[in-house]
């Protein structure tokens, strides 16, 4: 049960990917990095139509984290490219190809390999408040690190693949923290009010939502979108074993197929999420829109709100 519930949230998160970046991707370039850019994309319908098929989907994994572990979630997060594929294929009235077809491939057998041979086991429901405190300041940390250096590069594939990993660290980080708040709806609501984590949830999740469009802002897809998918797995499973003590198989031979297994995954995961299905070929890439930071000898585009206007 918990698998099919993960499956269906990656259908809708993969619908989201596909509506949000349509939309995100044509923002002005002053909002970069900015919440007010997510106030900027709520004006449009398809941008909010991709929201509308993200909060389904985190309620989704949220009610599969209330009944099992993120280091089996926390992969199946990736099949959200898998999906991502038939619809944008069937937006853009076109055929899977080779590429699609090996990546898809890739990542369904990756993944389960990986579940099978791993045998994720469920641990501990939370962890003492120290460690909380360090697992989600070493994720903030990496997040912001990740934002200081991608804010000021010159190459936007680049700054965008930077800015997505952000996202994906905090995602990450947000899963956890919603474990721990479903736990404390059912175990202890009024000590859940008065802690810190269901603030820090709400904090991240807005600030990785903010970084998620800037990264579809600042650059092509095929460059934001892979970081943000692989991200926020790989994220969750590393505090589920360490943080949470859940466990996998650690057999000589069963770490290897794990190793293998995550490594397909992973690079059929990059490789749908650069696959033109996904990104489409009919919005300019920002490498030709450099935001204020960058320095390139492009020329720019006018803005969303100049777009049109003499028509």
């Amino acid at each position: 049960m918990v698998l099919l519930v993960s499956l269906v949230a990656s259908v809708f998160f993969a619908a989201g990917y596909v509506l949000q970046y349509h939309e995100a991707h044509e923002a002005p370039a002053r909002l970069f990095l900015s919440p007010k850019l997510l106030v900027e994309l709520s004006r449009h319908k398809i941008w909010l139509g991709g929201m509308a098929a993200m909060f389904i989907g985190d309620g989704l994994q949220a009610l599969a984290l209330d009944k099992g572990s993120l280091a089996v979630i926390e992969p199946l997060l990736t099949a959200s490219l898998l999906f991502a594929l038939p619809i944008s294929a069937a937006w853009r009235r076109e055929k899977l190809k080779v590429r699609e077809w090996g990546g898809a491939v890739a990542v369904s057998a990756g993944l389960g390999i990986l579940l099978a041979v791993g045998s994720p086991t469920a641990g501990d429901q939370t962890m003492p408040a120290l460690k909380w405190i360090l697992v989600t300041l070493s994720c903030w940390g990496v997040a912001l690190a990740m934002v200081a250096g991608g804010r000021h590069l010159r190459h936007a594939s680049t700054q965008a693949s930077l800015i997505g990993g952000a996202a994906g660290v905090l995602f990450g980080l947000q899963d956890a923290l919603t474990r721990y708040c479903l736990y404390g709806l059912s175990h202890n609501f009024v000590g859940l009010l008065t802690s810190w984590q269901p603030y820090v949830v709400i904090v991240t999740a807005v600030y990785g939502l903010t970084l998620t469009q800037s990264a579809y802002e600042a650059g092509p897809l095929p460059a934001a979108l892979p970081p943000i998918a692989i991200g926020e797995p790989v994220v969750g499973m590393l505090i589920g074993l360490f943080a949470f003590h859940e466990t996998m198989a650690s057999s000589t031979p069963a770490i290897a197929l794990e190793v293998i297994a995550a490594l397909v995954m992973f690079a059929g995961a990059w490789s749908l999420g650069r696959s033109p299905l996904v990104c489409g070929r009919n919005h300019p890439s920002r490498l030709r829109v450099p935001h204020p930071n960058l320095h390139l000898p492009y020329p720019r585009i006018p803005e969303r709100s100049q777009v049109g206007s003499g028509s």
